[in-house]
């Protein structure tokens, strides 16, 4: 006789299968340390060091100490979650890597995703105003809007110019920072074209052209690339895009900073490192294109704020 298994033993054999099926409510990533990232030349030690401890308490909920000559330990606190970081430098370039952290399930070199994207934007204002600092001489907030590509230099009236809509003109390549790292991330992944062809994609009012020849365009740059090889197994990919909206003759209208990160979506397995990070470029192009439907000046667009 075929034996019919009671309610209450198909009940538990239904809770331990959705358990063992469901996701983690937060999923772990392997920690991405940066390495070696790039030093503008001509900056003293001195000055490395007290660009990056500044650069470190511009960022909401971390602090600085300095621990050594080229050693400076940062903390975040987020909530009721933490994490300690060892930044290391030399007069060439500096690192960062974990060191400890609480709350944050860290186990066997993984951490609470949210953990990267702490570090990888600690990391882009760092390169940023270790670049600031080396251009202008005089402090991370000196540099001019060139180099900066989202704010007006010192000697420039803010948003003096004037949009009401209409025709927005791009180059057909955006332009990468000479101090960010990732050339595979140009000549594999043609990462600047493929931008400016999302952001013409994305809106009706972003075509590409001849910037001399506009009425407005977008004096954009891209800021920040985290584009390691090996797809999804070697972590999320990032990218920083700063930008100002100018008259055509170069008056400022307003400016923005858009980041996105990307671990790479379903099937990130197969996936590859110019497939995930072109993830990043069809985000921020979104958010450019909602961006300029009302371009509030300094607005920190995406993963930014």
């Amino acid at each position: 006789m075929k034996s019919i298994p009671s309610p209450v033993a198909g009940a538990t054999l239904l809770v331990t299968f959705l358990l063992g099926a469901a996701p983690a409510a937060y999923a772990r990533a392997p920690i991405v340390n940066i390495e070696n990232a790039p030093i503008p030349a001509g900056l003293t030690m001195e000055e490395i060091e007290q660009t990056l401890v500044a650069g470190t308490f511009s960022r909401q909920g971390w602090t600085a100490q300095i621990v050594a000559p080229g050693h400076i330990e940062a903390r975040v606190n987020v909530r009721s979650h933490s994490a300690v970081v060892d930044i290391t430098f030399d007069e060439r370039a500096y690192s960062i890597t974990y060191k400890d952290s609480h709350n944050l399930d860290y186990k066997n070199g993984k951490i609470h995703g949210n953990y990267n994207k702490w570090v990888a934007t600690l990391n882009g204002v760092l390169q940023r105003v270790l670049a600031e600092r080396a251009v202008a001489g005089t402090g991370p907030s000196a540099a001019p809007a060139a180099q900066r590509g989202r704010s007006p230099a010192p000697t420039e009236a803010a948003s003096t110019g004037v949009y009401s809509g209409g025709p927005v003109t791009i180059p057909a390549t955006i332009g990468v920072a000479s101090y960010v790292g990732a050339p595979l991330a140009t000549s594999e992944c043609r990462i600047g074209t493929l931008l400016a062809e999302q952001l013409a994609s994305r809106s009706a009012d972003i075509q590409i052209g001849d910037i001399a020849n506009a009425s407005h365009y977008l004096d954009l740059e891209i800021t920040e690339i985290h584009m390691p090889g090996g797809g999804a197994w070697s972590g999320p990919k990032w990218m920083e895009l700063t930008g100002a909206l100018r008259e055509g003759d170069g008056d400022l209208v307003s400016s923005f900073r858009a980041k996105r990160f990307s671990t790479g979506g379903a099937l990130a397995v197969v996936k590859g490192s110019c497939k995930i990070l072109g993830r990043t470029a069809k985000a921020i192009a979104q958010d450019v294109s909602r961006w300029l439907q009302s371009p509030l000046d300094g607005a920190q667009l995406g993963d930014a704020r």
